[in-house]
């Protein structure tokens, strides 16, 4: 098996590879066909031409206790169904761990047992809520957001990197390709409150409901402006459904019938760690001293924290206050522990260890498409 990345010959192999995976039409040698992003890693057959396997590599940044880590970012994973069981698949993220240059990496998991097998946590949740627009009923509407339509997005970058700066793991956003730059195409609408918040929805006529993909604010003021322009839809749509909101989101403190209301839990994204030295070294530790050792897979790992800053020495021979596996390692150092002892994968040898208090639970929260 040759693992490589995808180039512009191979576009025929990855259309089948997808067709097959993804069941839908398309031709496979249509030379308008490109990569769908500049790096497709693929295993091929010892030919080095039949596609077994692919996935699409974005390389991302994600926010981390006010710093950034490089991110692996996974999507599109594929494999013919005639190959599947055979490794392929497998031998793609086992090259991508022996990479470098990332410090973590996500995806969202079509089956989390899958990828539990490859180190892949479950690292949060997000809200879905639908709410009839009576509930919303005391804001007051206006009409001042802007609908964006291509061209410039540097008001919107400004805002998305704003109000996503406290959303721990939420992705940089280098360009705009996550809004739709042709609205009425695409009938995916964005729209931009005063450079303070903004909304990505659509319409749905037979439910009678504005699906809302995205919502940003930045303060109080920011959120009631965007939920009263929200209720211009009103008049023809009855509830409006937030299909993604961090766990602990305030929007909901402003609906004023619950009752009325459909809330629930989803699964964000899993991670996984590539670099644990990386996310010790970046991570925000209590303002006192303290030292702590852990063991993840096999390497040990020695963490001495003061306010001058942070040291971690690996293979260290002292022996470890926590063992943890790969996915136990990448919820706790990302995402923060609760209730460590229920924790699986994780063994406790010291429960007064430094390490307990330096990973208070956190909210992550990232909504890019993969």
């Amino acid at each position: 098996m040759i693992i490589r990345l995808l180039t512009q010959a191979d576009v025929p192999e990855h259309n089948k590879v997808s067709s097959q995976a993804f069941v839908y039409p398309c031709q496979v040698n249509d030379p308008s066909s490109v990569l769908p992003c500049p790096k497709v890693l693929g295993a091929f057959d010892e030919d080095d031409r039949t596609l077994l396997a692919d996935f699409e590599l974005h390389e991302r940044r994600c926010r981390y206790d006010g710093g950034l880590l490089t991110c692996a970012a996974i999507g599109g994973v594929a494999a013919k169904p005639e190959h599947r069981g055979k490794g392929a698949v497998t031998a793609l993220f086992r090259h991508l761990f022996r990479q470098a240059h990332y410090d973590i990496s996500i995806l969202y998991p079509f089956s989390e047992p899958y990828y539990r097998r490859l180190g892949y946590e479950r690292v949060g949740y997000s809200l879905c809520a639908t709410v009839p627009f009576a509930c919303f009923s005391h804001i007051p509407r206006n009409q001042d957001a802007v609908l964006y339509e291509g061209g410039d997005a540097a008001a919107l970058l400004a805002t998305y990197h704003r109000c996503a700066e406290g959303c721990h793991l939420s992705f940089v956003r280098d360009t705009a390709e996550a809004f739709p730059g042709d609205p009425y195409a695409a009938q995916r609408f964005t729209y931009l409150w005063q450079n303070r918040s903004f909304a990505t929805l659509s319409v749905d006529r037979a439910q009678s409901t504005v699906f809302v993909q995205e919502l940003y604010f930045d303060s109080p003021a920011s959120l009631l402006g965007i939920v009263g322009f929200l209720r211009n839809f009103e008049a023809n749509q009855t509830h409006v459904c937030f299909e993604s909101l961090p766990a602990d989101t305030p929007l909901l403190r402003y609906v004023e019938d619950m009752k009325q209301c459909d809330v629930r839990l989803r699964p964000t994204g899993a991670a996984r760690l590539l670099r644990p030295e990386a996310v010790l070294k970046a991570h925000r530790y209590p303002p006192r001293d303290g030292a702590f050792t852990l063991a993840i897979a096999g390497e040990t790992y020695r963490v001495t924290h003061t306010q001058r800053g942070v040291a971690v020495e690996k293979h260290t021979p002292l022996p470890p206050d926590v063992t943890m596996d790969v996915g136990s390692a990448s919820r706790a150092l990302l995402c923060g522990l609760t209730a460590p002892a229920y924790c699986p994968g994780l063994t406790i040898h010291n429960p007064s260890s430094d390490f307990f208090p330096s990973f208070p639970p956190k909210t992550a929260f990232f909504t890019d498409n993969l």
